[in-house]
Parts: structure tokens; C-alpha cells; sequence
């Protein structure tokens, strides 16, 4: 499937039409990961609990303190 990019403000987007968010299986509230792989672009469905230990990684540290 072949998309132009459409000017939103300063920045180029992309519309996923319904048919393609159904493929992923993603609501309309939901959110989606976009993962730079070589010189392509992965479009995925956010995985909540991969995402949280994710960011737990990324930001132990901060979390940490603000445990404390």
C-alpha cells in the first residue's frame, strides 16, 4: 500500500483508514508504537504491560526517587 504524506502544521502525517486499524486490531482512544528498523518504520498496537516495563527500565532511576 503506496501513501502520500499530508501536512499537518509544521510537521507530514499519515491517515490509517479503519481497515488497516482493524488489521492491528487498535480502537479508536487506543495508541500505537511506531519502531524505526533499518530504513522502515514498524506500526504496532501498544502492549501496556511492555510498555510499562519499558519505561520502568528506561526511567529507574527517577522512579526511584520519586518513591522515596
Amino acid at each position: 500500500m503506496i501513501k502520500n504524506l499530508q501536512k499537518i502544521g509544521n510537521s507530514r502525517g499519515i491517515l490509517l483508514e479503519k481497515p488497516l486499524l482493524k488489521l492491528l486490531k487498535v480502537e479508536d482512544d487506543e495508541s500505537v508504537e511506531i519502531v524505526p528498523h533499518e530504513n522502515e518504520l514498524l506500526i504496532k498496537k501498544v502492549d501496556v504491560q511492555s510498555a510499562y516495563r519499558n519505561i520502568s527500565k528506561e526511567q529507574r532511576k527517577s522512579l526511584d526517587k520519586l518513591a522515596k
